[in-house]
């Protein structure tokens, strides 16, 4: 057995804190995020809960490791968050690594997912002991998850298959 701190799996209505840790996408792009927080709403039935970064300007962005880090850190010492997720990926996040608080995201643990420069947060977290998740942003791939009367079906397999890990757990780590 490991000594990995691993977060609670997800239920639906939980709250899920929305975090800009590299670029602003959302900024740039409103109308895709505003269709992935939307998707996550409907398709996933989980509450994005929008942290000060998430709509941030990317020049604003770049300038501030330490909002980004202050983000994460608040988002893990919020009891009522049961995860978070990236907006989307980008190319700054190591940046930001200094200023995270380690110890309260340790004692904290919560699903945190993303991919792309979002790799970075979650190699060193895992290097931490944290178990994070490799796997979809708002704005790229959850935003891709299909809405709409014809889309239940899709959207169930979609959910069955991406996210199992997420609401089930790790087959094989005694996580289930």
């Amino acid at each position: 057995m490991s000594n990995y701190k691993r977060p609670q799996k997800l239920k639906r209505g939980d709250r899920i804190a929305v975090v800009s840790p590299s670029w602003g996408g959302p900024h740039v792009f409103p109308a895709i995020y505003e269709t992935g927080l939307e998707a996550m709403r409907s398709q996933l039935e989980l509450e994005p809960v929008e942290f000060p970064t998430a709509r941030m300007h990317p020049d604003e962005l770049v300038q501030e490791p330490e909002l980004r880090a202050a983000d994460i850190n608040a988002a893990f010492a919020d009891e009522s968050i049961s995860g978070i997720v990236a907006s989307i990926g980008g190319d700054d996040s190591v940046r930001m690594l200094p200023f995270l608080d380690t110890e309260r995201i340790l004692a904290n643990p919560k699903l945190l997912m993303g991919y792309s420069d979002t790799t970075t947060l979650l190699s060193y977290l895992t290097s931490q002991g944290l178990v994070t998740f490799h796997g979809p942003a708002i704005m790229a791939g959850i935003v891709q998850i299909p809405s709409g009367r014809h889309a239940v079906r899709n959207a169930s397999i979609i959910r069955l298959r991406t996210l199992s890990v997420v609401f089930r757990g790790l087959p094989g780590l005694g996580y289930s």
